[in-house]
């Protein structure tokens, strides 16, 4: 497969990478990342440039065609504070690989950079009271992702329902009755509130996003109150403030817990694994590498797994027979 990606602009402050299945001829390998393990090539409708002295490749196309067999469900991929939704390109592609179209919002403030099409630049900006105790940086956060992230989401669904009746490439491509949500950090808590007070989104993933204190009325652990997979760090899950506690719980024998040993925060991104290669403080390890590897290959699997069971009707073997699940 050959590589692509690009950003496509809505008329408000809320930039969308889609990824989605192709009819892209999947026969070449790419570098460095792993490469998706669904039946469909990938293609985003995004622009990228490159850097020619690095041998990383991704595994999409630049303006490819959309995949027969559609309509396809959707997935929206919402990122953590202070990056960019490229960080999680081994879950975009495996997930568009898989048959999903995967929408993932670029959120200013809270995004890395934005860059408009006319070449204004926004950068990140702490919206909460960096000075501030913790639970006062909390009621701000929460008030945030209330007010401003959960409410981009229900705009990028409007946009996707106009997108599919009128747009001439996306026209009865979006499955729009099976749409679920997925994020890491500050995204993660989103993904959550999200499935929880938006009726079209049928289930959701939050990576290692917390709640924190002045959250939610310090309600813990949050009801979703729809099919929830909940993946946590092994560093997130120890934290002695959280012994016994669910932060978030999904709808009855539909609610999974995963602690995933071994990772970290960034371990649900692509951050740990392009630092293995291309740090500027040391030089490549190989060691590091596959250790990062091996985590983006697990959460992509259960996540793909998650999403095929609940938004395709398929089973899931290696989620339900690894993770508990909670009933209550």
């Amino acid at each position: 497969m050959k590589s692509k990606a690009a950003f496509f602009p809505f008329p408000i402050l809320v930039l969308v990478l889609l990824t989605l299945p192709s009819q892209a001829n999947a026969g070449r390998a790419g570098f460095d990342i792993p490469q998706p393990n669904g039946c469909h090539p990938v293609g985003t409708r995004t622009e990228v440039l490159r850097d020619a002295h690095r041998s990383l490749r991704t595994h999409a196309r630049l303006l490819e065609p959309i995949a027969e067999g559609g309509p396809f469900p959707v997935v929206l991929l919402e990122h953590g504070a202070d990056v960019v939704p490229a960080i999680y390109t081994i879950l975009a592609e495996g997930l568009a690989s898989s048959g999903f179209i995967v929408v993932a919002t670029n959120h200013p403030p809270a995004s890395l950079i934005s860059v408009f099409p006319d070449g204004h630049v926004l950068k990140f900006t702490a919206y909460w009271p960096v000075e501030a105790d913790y639970r006062t940086q909390g009621v701000a956060i929460g008030k945030f992702i209330d007010e401003v992230l959960v409410a981009d989401v229900r705009f990028v669904l409007d946009q996707l329902r106009e997108m599919n009746s009128r747009d001439h490439f996306w026209r009865r491509q979006l499955d729009l009755s099976k749409i679920g949500i997925v994020g890491h950090s500050l995204g993660g808590a989103t993904a959550a509130l999200a499935t929880r007070e938006e009726p079209r989104i049928l289930a959701g993933v939050n990576l290692d996003g917390s709640t924190l204190p002045g959250m939610n009325a310090d309600v813990r652990p949050v009801p979703v109150q729809k099919p929830f997979l909940f993946l946590a760090a092994e560093e997130h899950a120890s934290n002695p403030a959280l012994a016994g506690i669910r932060e978030y719980v999904g709808s009855e024998s539909n609610s999974y817990y995963v602690i995933v040993g071994g990772a970290n925060h960034g371990s649900f991104t692509d951050a740990n694994l392009l630092a293995s290669r291309f740090s500027r403080e040391s030089p490549p390890d190989d060691g590091a590498f596959e250790r990062a590897r091996l985590t983006s290959l697990l959460t992509r699997s259960l996540v793909e797994e998650f999403f095929a069971k609940y938004l395709k009707a398929t089973v899931a073997p290696d989620l339900d027979l690894v993770v508990r699940v909670d009933k209550k």
